[in-house]
């Protein structure tokens, strides 16, 4: 197979991937409003009073995490589009790779450590300070190892521009 045929094979399925993604991320954005703010919006609308405020900020504080992994989707969709676009060099992947990587690392260190005590100061006792979830802490490690990753690429990449000027 050709570097040219190769090339448009990545760019024809980035693009068929990218579009798959835009659906996922409006999809997901859809149901985890609904999911979350449905219910007690609706209690809310119907002078639910003071426990439906309560209610919804806890909501709120709860889908604080989800917002960071429908944004790492957002940024491996724009990856997507750029490899669409044929940039395949290294500073599109190692700013996919480091977006991708804050934003889970970031939602499951919320989702560990800083949910459940702002759930406590509105009054929600989720019973436990430390929210020990195996799935939270390994997307928050797999989050800090894209970033790790994305600084190895870029000093990579680095290094190979200079020899190139050396040589």
């Amino acid at each position: 197979m050709t570097s040219k045929t190769m090339t448009a094979r990545i760019r024809t399925r980035s693009a068929r991937l990218r579009r798959v993604m835009t659906l996922l991320v409006a999809l997901l954005s859809v149901l985890l409003v609904l999911e979350r703010f449905s219910a007690v919006t609706l209690a809310l609308y119907r002078g639910g009073g003071a426990e439906a405020a309560r209610r919804l900020a806890f909501q709120g504080v709860a889908a604080i995490p989800e917002v960071f992994y429908l944004l790492a989707l957002w940024w491996i969709r724009q990856a997507l589009a750029a490899f669409a676009r044929g940039e395949f060099y290294t500073p599109t992947l190692t700013r996919a790779l480091s977006r991708v990587g804050v934003m889970l690392a970031t939602g499951a260190l919320l989702g560990v450590f800083i949910v459940p005590s702002l759930m406590r100061l509105i009054g929600f006792e989720p019973g436990y300070v430390i929210a020990y979830d195996v799935g939270g802490l390994v997307l928050g490690a797999v989050g800090l190892a894209l970033t790790l990753l994305a600084n190895v690429l870029t000093h990579a990449f680095a290094l190979q521009s200079e020899l190139e000027e050396i040589f």
